[in-house]
């Protein structure tokens, strides 16, 4: 049984290593891009995928703003937001694949030649440079590490699918192998996948972070009640001078704010402890959700989130 696994996992990757890299990027025009981008195809798809990408925002964000009075605009927020996340994680990897594919049908003395781990570190050295080059240098290590992943996962997969073309096989028959590769796809792409809604909120202005803002004194009132009797005053960011100036008329928030909104409806996220609170079961901060729509104001206070799933406190210390 060893040895036949053994020999199917030599001859894998011999296929592997000498496959038409000119016929691979057919398979994926004409046998994937092409079903995919079909109406009667794209239009569930991308219901799935909004619904899948407003989930994902909704378990890992402590708040969702859908604002009231301009709900028009946030329709086309949305829409924008999930464009440039599905560009990123699903686009641009189809473009560096047929790209490298090409530039391998190109050097056909010297690719196939090339050992296979080779091949798979230069494929890997082009998503990453090409990530950089994309980002701008502006995604930190985890997230890139978990991109080029992503970006990875995918390319074996559409290798697996082709092999399987190439050998007259259901390319589309979902086996454990495949499986496999479309779990871990997913797995690795939520982080990345999230981490870019919030990147693309906060470069079109919906998210804003550490704005300097000025609330008037019932708002301030609203956000500065204590957390509870055992976090000490100094751990109140209500009362530290680089976090909160008063005047007369309300208060200037100079840190520990996020704020999300459109025109007259925003929320303010203002994280309420210094550093985190230790209670029995774990460290904590509490946020004050300050909800402004037309000028109405309420607060949802002492909003208790664990520092370890806490991706609010994440972006403000960024």
């Amino acid at each position: 049984m060893l040895t036949y696994l053994t020999s199917s996992f030599r001859q894998y990757c011999k296929e592997w290593s000498e496959a038409d890299l000119e016929k691979f990027n057919v398979f994926i025009f004409k046998n994937i891009l092409r079903h995919i981008f079909r109406l009667e195809s794209i239009l569930p798809i991308l219901m799935v995928i909004l619904v899948v990408a407003l989930s994902i925002q909704a378990q890992r964000a402590t708040y969702i703003f859908i604002p009231q009075s301009s709900l028009t605009a946030y329709a086309t927020f949305v829409v924008l937001q999930l464009s440039i996340a599905l560009l990123v994680i699903f686009i641009y990897p189809f473009l560096i694949i047929l790209s490298f594919n090409y530039i391998g049908y190109r050097l056909p003395h010297i690719i196939p030649r090339i050992f296979l781990p080779t091949k798979l570190i230069l494929l890997l050295l082009t998503f990453y440079l090409c990530l950089r080059l994309i980002s701008h240098d502006t995604l930190k290590p985890v997230i890139e590490i978990l991109v080029v992943a992503t970006w990875a996962s995918l390319y074996f997969f559409l290798m697996n699918l082709y092999l399987a073309y190439k050998h007259k096989r259901n390319a589309l028959h979902l086996g454990k192998f495949r499986l496999i590769f479309i779990l871990l796809f997913l797995a690795l792409m939520i982080k990345p996948f999230s981490m870019m809604l919030y990147r693309t909120a906060e470069m079109i202005n919906f998210m804003e972070v550490n704005p300097l803002l000025f609330i008037d004194s019932n708002q301030c009132k609203l956000i500065g009640r204590k957390i509870n009797s055992s976090v000490k005053d100094t751990n109140m960011a209500i009362n530290n001078p680089e976090i909160i100036e008063r005047t007369s008329n309300g208060c200037f928030l100079y840190g520990n704010v996020i704020r999300f909104g459109f025109a007259s409806d925003y929320v303010i996220m203002f994280k309420k402890n210094m550093y985190p609170v230790a209670e029995a079961d774990g460290l904590y901060n509490y946020y004050a959700h300050l909800s402004c729509y037309s000028g109405n104001c309420f607060v949802e206070d002492n909003v208790r989130i664990n520092v370890l799933n806490d991706i609010s406190n994440k972006i403000l210390m960024k």
